[in-house]
C-alpha cells in the first residue's frame, strides 16, 4: 500500500486539536499538585499552640545548691507547692530562702512555722483555690532519716499534710 502524503502529514488543525489535548492534560496534571499552604500554616499554628500548652502546664522545681536528690524508681509528677530543702551542709531553704540549720529547727521550730504560715496566707492571694496543705521536700541523699523525719514532723504540726519527697527518677 502506497501512502499519501494527505495520510502522513496532519493538517493545521489536527495538530492543534492534539496540542490543545496535550494541554488540558497538563493542566489537570498541574492542578492536582498544588498544596493548600493556608490549611498546613493553620495546622502547624494549632500545633505550636498545643505544645507550648502542654509543656507549661507541668511546673518545675528549682533544684537548691547544695542538695542532691535520692533516686527513686516510681516518681511522679511534681505538682506546683512550696518547696523545702534540707541541704548536705545542714541548712534548710523554703522556697530559696535560708530559715537556719537543721539543729536549731529541730530544737526550735518557730522561725520555719513562722514561714510557712506567711506563706499559708499568701497561697489564697496568688491562687484562686485554697490552700491544700501541699509541699514539697528536696532532702539531700546524705541526710539521715531521722533529720528528714523530724522536718516532716515540724510540717504536718504546721497544717501541711501532703509531703512531696523529690527524688531523681530513672529513663
Amino acid at each position: 500500500m502506497i501512502l499519501n502524503h494527505s495520510m502522513v502529514a496532519a493538517d493545521a488543525f489536527e495538530k492543534h486539536l492534539v496540542n490543545r489535548k496535550r494541554k488540558k492534560n497538563w493542566t489537570l496534571k498541574a492542578a492536582g499538585f498544588t498544596l493548600m499552604l493556608t490549611s498546613m500554616v493553620d495546622m502547624f499554628s494549632m500545633l505550636v499552640v498545643f505544645l507550648l500548652q502542654t509543656f507549661s502546664s507541668s511546673p518545675e522545681i528549682l533544684l537548691t545548691k547544695g542538695v542532691e536528690l535520692p533516686n527513686s524508681v516510681t516518681p511522679s509528677m511534681v505538682r506546683e507547692a512550696p518547696v523545702l530543702a534540707i541541704s548536705s551542709d545542714g541548712n534548710i531553704y523554703l522556697d530559696q530562702m535560708l530559715v537556719g540549720l537543721t539543729k536549731d529547727i529541730s530544737k526550735k521550730p518557730n522561725e520555719l512555722l513562722k514561714k510557712l504560715n506567711k506563706i499559708k496566707s499568701s497561697w489564697s492571694k496568688s491562687h484562686t483555690s485554697p490552700f491544700t496543705g501541699e509541699i514539697n521536700l528536696q532532702a539531700d541523699r546524705e541526710i539521715q532519716s531521722t533529720v528528714v523525719a523530724q522536718i516532716m514532723g515540724i510540717l504536718t504540726s504546721s497544717q501541711f499534710q501532703s509531703i512531696e519527697l523529690a527524688v531523681v527518677g530513672h529513663r
